[in-house]
């Protein structure tokens, strides 16, 4: 079985791949946000956050649900193909903000975000940096709004990743970025592994939905 290599160059990715290199179906984080989301607060109605949306399955689906979208990504090819996603879905074009951003660079507005996600984006920061981000992602989350990220697994490395100096968690590691006494009430905490057979590649993940409780 051949290593794990983390691609560098998403552009290069998304134009490569014949239709969507990550399917159109949403991933698992945002099907589990986007349920708490709905146990909370009802209809579906709030702004969201999509950080690093790819090729937008994310997006499309969380659009496509009712709520506004912000979404930004490295890489122009992946939000053309969002848009062409979107088209198709029949989503409002008013309903998504579509923007080129390194996550390094995003603006993180404070308490702007009725849910918050950044599936498998902090995962190609350095450890050092990773953190900081986490936590400006919680502080652009709303209070009574829903933060919800992923990341790699150590446990990749254990099927011969080579991941680098990135950043990886296992989920009580990343849980421990939400404790209760920082406000947050945690939902989800999930590790979990899978096979790409387009690639032949095993992967691992980790992931935690937290609701940032409401101030008294």
């Amino acid at each position: 079985m051949p290593a794990f290599r983390p691609p560098r160059d998403w552009d290069a990715v998304y134009a490569a791949a014949d239709g969507y290199h990550f399917g159109e179906e949403p991933s698992q984080l945002a099907h589990t946000a986007l349920g708490f989301y709905r146990l909370f607060n009802g209809p579906v109605d709030g702004l969201a956050l999509d950080l690093g949306s790819g090729e937008g399955r994310d997006t499309a689906y969380l659009a496509k649900a009712g709520l506004n979208v912000v979404a930004r990504d490295v890489s122009p090819t992946g939000l053309e193909k969002t848009r062409t996603l979107l088209g198709r879905l029949g989503v409002p074009a008013n309903r998504v903000d579509l923007g080129v951003a390194d996550v390094r660079d995003f603006d993180y507005s404070p308490g702007t975000y009725d849910l918050a996600l950044a599936a498998n984006v902090y995962q190609f920061l350095r450890p050092e940096e990773a953190p900081a981000h986490l936590a400006r992602l919680q502080e652009a989350t709303k209070p009574g709004g829903i933060c919800a990220v992923g990341v790699f697994s150590p446990a990749m490395t254990a099927w011969g990743a080579e991941t680098g100096d990135y950043f990886s968690a296992t989920a009580d590691e990343l849980l421990a970025y939400f404790p209760p006494s920082g406000g947050w009430l945690p939902l989800d905490r999930t590790e979990y592994w899978t096979y790409r057979p387009e690639n032949a590649m095993m992967v691992s993940f980790a992931y935690v939905v937290a609701r940032k409780e409401s101030k008294s």
